[in-house]
């Protein structure tokens, strides 16, 4: 019996390929780090919890040794995004630090703004108008470059339960 070398290295390649295709639903979730997979499982990077309630009233998760705090105003729908000491003080945002919010409105529709620094009141910190007047609920994911480093951050906004009237 003559064994075709030819045959077999068809047979494994078709196969490999087709391993590779079957395989992908199972890494999308996680190749995707934003735009239209804003799933719910995470990368290692975007791992960090909203654990507490920042000065400024939105979500917190822990950055490094510090805090970053995710607010948003309701009417003008701006985001902004401020540092926080590890007693979620207000502390002045790097200038090397910049980023990129990709947002995923409850009615399926998709926004990119980028963050700009922002200086008005007492610290700096990054800002960003969505142009989106009496914003609702959506999800996000801040993706903050601080020098050469860039983390992903997933924050849930809904406005009835963070809206301060």
């Amino acid at each position: 019996m003559k064994v075709n070398l030819k045959s077999i290295s068809e047979w494994i390649i078709a196969g490999s390929f087709m391993f590779s295709l079957a395989s992908l639903p199972f890494h999308t979730q996680s190749v995707w780090a934003h735009g239209g997979e804003l799933g719910e499982e995470e990368s290692p990077t975007s791992r960090a919890k909203q654990e507490e309630t920042g000065p400024h009233g939105g979500p917190a998760v822990v950055f490094g040794n510090n805090h970053l705090e995710f607010t948003v105003e309701h009417e003008s729908g701006e985001i902004v995004l401020f540092l926080l000491d590890k007693d979620l003080k207000a502390i002045p945002m790097p200038e090397s630090y910049s980023g990129v919010v990709y947002i995923d409105m409850a009615d399926g529709s998709k926004k990119t703004v980028t963050l700009e620094r922002g200086t008005e009141g007492p610290v700096s910190h990054l800002e960003a108008e969505t142009g989106i007047k009496e914003i609702g609920a959506f999800k996000v994911v801040v993706s903050l470059k601080t020098g050469e480093r860039r983390e992903n951050f997933r924050f849930n906004w809904t406005p009835a339960v963070h809206a301060h009237e």
